[in-house]
């Protein structure tokens, strides 16, 4: 990932983006646009199609014709053309006679690629994933989670019955998790910490893209214990396995007492409220006088503009319950659970970092 921006240039780009995104929409008959808004599950679909066949693959080495790719991926042929031919069409590939090429975007779809987004793909397009989704109706009926209705079982069951599809999943987080990074680290100064506790940390991926940019500190990496030996890898890979505890367990029911500094990525929307609170005060009861918490979650605009958040905070009710919030939300969460927000600072990625310190 090159260099991110400074933050306001971004959003200023993102207001003139989202300015011209308006103005198309409103170059068109309303009964187009709702039709052109409707039939976006279609580029969903024709990106996964392409990723999962391997078509994108075919054409990392350069431009080629259907029937090449078709030949390379085990395709048929007329479906392949079909394929790459609608792919062209959402800016994936460019095409010059019967050839076709990636573009930019399309090349992050591509195995090898640096920024490969395939994990992420993968994980989206996957029926099980979609399934979910078509149950939207239902969950804005009865407010409840709908990944049971579909699979018999809640989500995180499901990636305990199936592990395919737990390998699709963690993929795909730990892609997100390196897509943030650097954006975090632009934005956040984590070299006053000596001890940094990632919170659930799952295979400790971004405890060590903390300790690498900190390289005086120590970390603390709490998570169930059937997690820890892929983290202990992890760790060990990254180089910082020497700098770290690992501590199996949950934190519902405890955390550890001697960081300054304790992350959550992404943990807290996946919690309704109750939950949320029971998490945070559990923290608070093991968290230094001094310590700072730092949640790594998208905040809801309050002004109600476009934000990635409100379509996050959909898949959060669907599959399992959570939400997204404001930073008004997170600030009463973290009252109730003995914490005061000191600032919410924001990077150019879909995620903020919301600092709070213990109130003593």
């Amino acid at each position: 990932m090159t260099k991110p921006p400074p933050v306001p240039l971004a959003r200023a780009a993102t207001r003139v983006r989202t300015a011209l995104q308006g103005l198309t929409r409103r170059m068109v008959p309303p009964e187009v646009g709702v039709l052109e808004v409707m039939s976006s599950f279609m580029a969903t679909h024709a990106t996964y199609a392409l990723t999962r066949v391997g078509a994108a693959d075919a054409l990392a080495s350069g431009p080629r014709t259907a029937a090449e790719v078709a030949a390379e991926a085990g395709t048929d042929p007329d479906a392949t053309y079909r394929l790459l031919r609608a792919c062209a069409g959402h800016g994936l590939l460019t095409r010059s006679g019967d050839r076709f090429a990636l573009t930019a975007l399309g090349r992050a779809l591509v195995s090898q690629h640096p920024g490969s987004m395939r994990p992420v793909v993968l994980m989206i397009g996957d029926p099980r994933y979609q399934a979910v989704w078509g149950q939207l109706p239902e969950a804005v009926v009865t407010g409840t989670p709908r990944a049971e209705a579909v699979h018999g079982v809640s989500m995180w069951e499901l990636l305990d019955r199936e592990p395919d599809y737990a390998a699709v999943f963690d993929d795909a987080m730990t892609r997100l998790t390196a897509l943030d990074w650097p954006t975090v680290a632009a934005a956040y100064d984590f070299t006053p910490y000596g001890v940094v506790v990632d919170v659930g940390g799952g295979h400790g991926q971004l405890l060590a893209s903390v300790l690498g940019v900190a390289p005086a500190a120590r970390g603390v990496l709490l998570e169930r214990p059937a997690l820890l030996p892929h983290a202990e890898r992890h760790l060990r890979e990254a180089g910082v396995l020497g700098r770290c505890r690992l501590v199996g367990g949950s934190f519902f029911d405890t955390a550890p007492d001697d960081g300054d500094l304790y992350v959550l990525r992404r943990v807290v929307h996946d919690l309704d409220d109750e939950q949320a609170v029971a998490v945070l005060t559990t923290l608070r009861a093991h968290t230094p006088p001094g310590a700072t918490l730092v949640l790594m979650e998208s905040v809801v605009p309050p002004d109600g503009g476009p934000h990635f958040a409100t379509s996050l905070d959909l898949d959060m009710l669907l599959f399992v319950g959570g939400r997204e919030r404001t930073e008004q939300e997170y600030a009463a969460l973290l009252e109730r659970a003995g914490f005061r927000l000191t600032r919410v600072v924001p990077t150019v990625s879909t995620v903020s970092l919301v600092e709070a310190r213990p109130v003593t």
